[in-house]
């Protein structure tokens, strides 16, 4: 009896300093971080400020938004890593910089384990685009242009170990295709190289490319997920061509350092759920072609564990590696 009553006074004692902890930052006005592992004006940008505010409203402190861009995300998922765990410091990353950059960078300075999930926010999916002048509109056109003309078919994408860069190697690795990776730094890029001829496709997310595809000035192959887009209702999705393996889907999760006592991550877990079921932010978010996926943070644990294990394998078969 001593020892049980012994454990429940240890548990109050964690419970109360946790939430303690950002209760007195209240008081004395110490704002709270959300590190953002990419440059201003950026998609995760925008949306990660405008989760901090509900957010700071909700947990009734300022959540200062700081860029820290740079070498795959690392920089910034390293900082937040060594970051004191109490609350105070939090991450918003995406698919590649959470799961594939500690796969493809060894020397990073931290593991993928240094950070524990506050939840899942958002997604939204990839489309393979091609120029308007490459003579295929659909995945099994793509791969028998590409078988045709071996070697002269390249794709382009934001960088080394993207989703959009494995997305493609994926399909280079499952029907044997030499498409050529052309790495650039934006979906941009990657844009504007598909319709100057430069290169032939490449996959780019739905919120980026929808105005292009809609102004006619680049064609839209698939959608890399198991629904349509209902902006684009005629662009089937790459599980109805026949590639049911072949789905790719951009995602924003929050991150604390892993340390982070379980009562605090509780608490931004339930304040980032209810900043995602604020209307406007809802709007706002699905104007940018957003969906609102909220997982847990055990959930969304799981999850990652998921896209580790699947995006692993492509990594492996690819060879990819960044020193």
């Amino acid at each position: 009896m001593k020892k049980f009553v012994a454990v429940v006074f240890a548990l109050a004692v964690l419970c109360s300093t946790a939430f303690a902890s950002l209760a007195a930052d209240n008081d004395t006005g110490k704002p709270m971080q959300l590190i953002v592992p990419y440059g201003a004006g950026g998609l995760t940008d925008i949306a990660a400020r405008l989760v901090a505010e509900r957010m700071g409203k909700i947990l009734q402190n300022k959540i200062l938004v700081v860029n820290k861009p740079g070498a795959g995300t690392s920089i910034a998922s390293g900082y937040v890593a060594a970051s004191a765990p109490d609350g105070h410091t939090m991450l918003i990353n995406m698919t590649g910089g959470a799961v594939v950059t500690p796969m493809i960078m060894p020397k990073i300075s931290y593991k993928m384990t240094d950070l524990k999930p506050i939840g899942k926010m958002m997604s939204a999916v990839y489309l393979v685009l091609a120029g308007r002048d490459v003579p295929v509109n659909s995945l099994p056109e793509l791969v028998v242009y590409v078988k045709r003309n071996a070697g002269k078919v390249a794709f382009g994408s934001p960088g080394v170990g993207t989703v959009n860069h494995l997305a493609m190697e994926q399909l280079n690795a499952q029907h044997k295709l030499d498409m050529q990776h052309i790495p650039y730094t934006s979906e941009l890029q990657v844009v504007n190289a598909i319709m100057g001829g430069h290169i032939q496709a490449g996959a780019v997310t739905v919120p980026f490319s929808l105005k292009y595809i809609q102004a006619n000035q680049v064609k839209a192959l698939a959608v890399l997920g198991t629904s349509r887009d209902p902006l684009l209702s005629q662009v089937s999705t790459s599980t109805e061509q026949g590639f049911p393996d072949l789905i790719a889907s951009i995602y924003n999760v929050l991150f604390v350092p892993a340390k982070t006592p379980a009562p605090v991550v509780k608490r931004l877990e339930d304040a980032l759920s209810e900043a995602l079921k604020e209307p406007e932010l809802v709007s706002r978010l699905g104007k940018m072609r957003f969906k609102i996926d909220f997982l847990t943070s055990a959930d969304t644990e799981r999850f990652l564990e998921s896209e580790v294990k699947k995006w692993s394998a492509v990594v492996k078969r690819s060879g990819i590696t960044v020193q």
